[in-house]
């Protein structure tokens, strides 16, 4: 009986360390993606040291208020304000680009995205009804139109981003988040350890 109260209480104390363990490293801005709205991997959240962001910067943000997990059930909760999680997404709009959105996918100053044809409803159970923002907007000063590229070209379909909730604000986003690992650069054969672990992507956000 005293073996396994021990044993409890060690197994106890480890789940305790590692979630410790786990807050101290988000809070030091360290992330691990494994949704198909970036390559799967290890990242490093860092400061914006400028209001004016670079197109093509990954970022991390949080989508506007109305965005909830209530909303859009797939939607997972987070510290986002909203209660939702922040996303990891790819700047393709800055200040004074003009984007386009349509049936036929999302246009930045005449350049269509691969993939990026509005969906009506989520992917995942229960489907719901996705707010598709059809129509011409020139982004105003500090503001971004945020992409999902996708591990795969084909995986940009199924982003949750700005073709369903608008251009987000500079106080919207987090931080500039940088690839430390991830599955596009496994190296010495790195790739069946880390990537191969979680299979394909295929879900989330």
């Amino acid at each position: 009986m005293r073996e396994q109260r021990r044993i409890v209480l060690a197994a106890t104390a480890g789940l305790v360390m590692m979630a410790v363990s786990a807050k101290v490293a988000y809070c030091a801005g360290w992330r691990v993606n494994l949704t198909p709205s970036a390559p799967r991997g290890l990242y490093h959240l860092r400061p914006l040291t400028t209001v004016l962001i670079p197109r093509g910067a990954l970022v991390e943000l949080c989508p506007p208020a109305w965005v909830t997990p209530a909303a859009f059930p797939f939607y997972l909760r987070g510290d986002c304000p909203s209660g939702g999680r922040a996303l990891l997404k790819t700047i393709v709009g800055v200040p004074g680009d003009q984007v386009a959105v349509t049936e036929d996918g999302v246009s930045v100053n005449g350049l269509k995205l691969p993939g990026s044809v509005p969906r009506l409803l989520s992917k995942e159970p229960p489907e719901v009804s996705l707010p598709f923002r059809r129509g011409a907007v020139v982004l105003r000063s500090e503001q971004y139109w945020v992409y999902g590229s996708g591990e795969r070209p084909d995986l940009a379909a199924w982003s949750f981003d700005s073709r369903y909730f608008g251009p987000v604000s500079i106080g919207h986003i987090r931080g500039a988040v940088i690839s430390v690992y991830s599955c596009q650069t496994a190296v010495l054969g790195l790739r069946r350890t880390w990537c191969d672990l979680f299979g394909s992507a295929d879900s989330g956000r």
